[in-house]
């Protein structure tokens, strides 16, 4: 990757489900810089150590599955945040919930009107509190370490 970087090839390295014990041992050989590490992200399984590190190294964090496989659209908290800001979705007020965190949702849809809505996430913003309130979500999900899992 590295070389295609610097033959002009691609214009970015970006890395997925790299955590710190992967990351560390990178950095120490690597002559280009990741610019993106894509994280199973949400509120439940906000991996703040790894994302910290990222931040830390100035490297992007991208969210996948920032709604927690839809899940999280109906939690109690989200729905409760939801309500004080009105004309907004459950799904919005969780991808702003992302990018109030330096992170970068990437949501999954195929329907055109959701698609729509989950752009739509940037005329509003989350109060400290609220940030708070949806950061306490119980973990639900998410795998800690992908490579010591058989899939």
């Amino acid at each position: 990757m590295e070389t295609l970087y610097k033959d002009g090839l691609v214009k970015s390295i970006g890395l997925s489900n790299f955590y710190i014990h992967h990351l560390d041992p990178l950095m120490q050989t690597a002559t280009v810089q990741p610019m993106v590490d894509q994280l199973e992200i949400h509120p439940g399984h906000a991996q703040k150590e790894n994302v910290e590190w990222c931040h830390k190294n100035g490297i992007v964090v991208e969210a996948w599955r920032p709604l927690g496989k839809g899940a999280l659209l109906s939690h109690p908290i989200v729905t409760e945040v939801t309500a004080h800001h009105p004309g907004h979705t459950a799904a919005q007020v969780l991808l702003r919930w992302a990018l109030q965190q330096d992170i970068l949702p990437l949501p999954k849809s195929i329907t055109p009107e959701r698609i729509r809505q989950n752009l739509d996430c940037f005329d509003f913003e989350l109060t400290p509190e609220e940030m708070k309130a949806i950061s306490q979500v119980e973990p639900n999900g998410g795998v800690e370490q992908p490579d010591e899992v058989d899939f």
